[in-house]
């Protein structure tokens, strides 16, 4: 039997830097369908450049509800869902596409990511057992999460691959700083609006056990020195997240930001 047609899905905001590496890794779909909502950088021309099929959106109501538009827009079978900043190499191009051949009632496939933190994949700590759907059956899937948090939900089994999807999370310590407050502040303000409460020993619990956890427990330590920027940053975006909650507590109610 042919393979089922695939649809490529991916959200975009100023991701020129890894843009181009993503779709070119993606290749063997049928159809690339991204969403951006106003980059100012060479994203766009890049992804015409690629023969995407671009959405342009003057607001971005958080990631789930942004995906879900670009979700909304598939009409093969099968969906690839990817962020800019990942990529595929070819052992698991290659199992994604064995996998389709005969796919069963598989609703969708999960498999292993690899991320980089200033250059070096980590293999240990809280990155390391990090696990992700990205290959699913258009009918089967949605997104749910938060708004800072998506995820998407299968209806019907997941099977596992074994190949790693790679993924560029963090360029370099200041890239670390700017992801640390931008989801520390995002991440505070969509708790502060559901009622989530937190007192200054507990945001300082969060930060040193968020540390501990990824690299000691966990092993962060055997990834070298980017193991341990890796959980540190981790630690005190924890902290910060949870004392940011606690000030806008003081503040009343509200809610995420609107914006991205």
């Amino acid at each position: 039997m042919p393979r089922p047609a695939i649809s490529l899905i991916i959200i975009t905001k100023d991701n020129a830097r890894t843009l181009k590496r993503c779709l070119d890794s993606a290749d063997f779909v049928d159809e690339k369908i991204l969403i951006d909502s106003g980059s100012k950088d060479e994203t766009l021309a890049i992804a015409r450049d690629a023969g995407c099929r671009i959405t342009e959106t003057a607001d971005f109501p958080g990631f789930p509800a942004q995906k879900q538009r670009a979700l909304a827009q598939v009409a093969t079978p099968w969906v690839l869902a990817l962020d800019a900043d990942e990529w595929i190499e070819a052992p698991l191009r290659e199992e994604m596409l064995a996998a389709l051949e005969a796919p069963g009632d598989t609703a969708g496939f999960e498999m292993p990511r690899h991320s980089s933190f200033c250059g070096r994949l980590l293999r240990h700590g809280d990155w390391g057992r990090d696990r992700v759907v990205r290959l699913v059956r258009r009918d089967k899937a949605r997104y749910g999460g938060g708004w800072i948090h998506d995820r998407i939900q299968v209806e019907g089994p997941v099977a596992q691959l074994a190949s790693p999807l790679l993924h560029e999370a963090v360029f370099d310590l200041e890239h670390a700083l700017w992801r640390m407050n931008y989801y520390s502040t995002m991440t505070a303000a969509e708790r502060h609006k559901t009622g989530r409460k937190v007192s200054l020993a507990g945001a300082v619990g969060h930060g040193f056990w968020t540390f501990f956890r990824s690299y000691v427990l966990r092993g962060g330590f055997r990834d070298g020195p980017e193991g341990f920027f890796q959980a540190a940053t981790a630690g005190e975006g924890s902290f910060y997240r949870y004392a940011k909650l606690m000030l806008l507590n003081r503040q009343g109610p509200g809610g995420p930001p609107q914006g991205s």
